[in-house]
């Protein structure tokens, strides 16, 4: 067995990370992502965060959890002046 590297990459941003701070995306998320939605531009989180929770079944992550792992993948989220929260997926 071999040990993890002390920096992992992201695949994405190519974004280094200190790999104890890495943690596995949550599977629900991954599927929700690739498989419920097909969208690009800019989405209201709340209104993303309950089509999540909605397709999710029994064990949904948090709305805290549901940002990183997005964040993680690649779709941030933005704040607007106005306060409403965005998620931007290119």
């Amino acid at each position: 067995m071999t040990d993890m590297p002390s920096e992992v990459e992201c695949p994405q941003c190519h974004h280094t990370f200190d790999s104890g701070a890495v943690r596995p995306v949550d599977r629900s998320v991954v599927r929700w992502l690739t498989e419920e939605l097909t969208w690009s531009g800019q989405e209201p989180t709340e209104r993303m965060y309950t089509s999540y929770l909605f397709s999710a079944g029994e064990t949904p992550v948090s709305r805290q959890r549901f940002v990183q792992d997005l964040a993680y993948l690649g779709v941030p989220e933005i704040q607007e002046p106005d306060g409403i929260c965005f998620l931007v997926r290119r």
